[in-house]
């Protein structure tokens, strides 16, 4: 190592090399202890020089140890990025792919319950159908009995009052019954969606 400036280039000096040169000694020269007091001052500030110089080398070398350091995680952070994007991109495509399963079972059940849903509220109809159809039946019979009795006790009435032209001929006469003549018709109907909910 040598120190250089514009004047002059000198061999790299120790402190104690600087404290321990000699010189020849000549008449009317300088005088030695200046001399020697000169060099001691100058090996302090060669020695205090050596001493910033050594932490500062020892800064820069832990300096550049953590700039490697850093470097090396950043490098690692980048690679682990990567990884992890390509992760999370099959993570989502597998969720999407999953949401879409998802999504066409709850499809099918759906369509399945709306199936069966269909199919039991026919069978509440046809039943409610029947059962509608069997009172109106009943309560047909029961009137049109109720109506044959009043007419044979009119015709009764009628032989007994001995009425021209009426006797005899109120039995025979029959009107028609909505109730009865149209009820098979009307559950037809309703079995099928075309019809009313109660007979007329």
């Amino acid at each position: 190592m040598t120190y250089t400036d514009d004047r002059v280039t000198l061999p790299y000096q120790s402190p104690d090399a600087i404290r321990n040169e000699s010189f020849q000694r000549r008449l009317r020269g300088l005088d030695a202890q200046e001399v020697y007091e000169y060099l001691d001052q100058l090996a302090d500030q060669v020695d205090g020089c050596e001493s910033r110089l050594n932490v500062a080398r020892a800064n820069n070398d832990r300096l550049v140890a953590e700039v490697q350091r850093l470097r090396a995680e950043v490098d690692e952070y980048e690679r682990t990025s990567e990884r992890v994007n390509e992760q999370m991109v099959q993570l989502f495509s597998q969720a999407q792919l999953i949401a879409e399963e998802m999504v066409q079972d709850v499809s099918r059940d759906a369509q399945e319950r709306i199936g069966q849903a269909r199919a039991h509220e026919r069978d509440i109809v046809e039943q409610a159908v029947n059962a509608a159809g069997e009172q109106v039946r009943s309560y047909a019979r029961s009137a049109q009995a109720q109506m044959q009795s009043i007419m044979d006790s009119f015709a009764s009435d009628v032989d007994r009052l001995g009425v021209p032209g009426l006797a005899g001929n109120a039995t025979s006469v029959r009107r028609p019954d909505p109730l009865l003549d149209d009820l098979d018709a009307w559950e037809t109907q309703v079995r099928n969606g075309s019809g009313p909910a109660y007979p007329s």
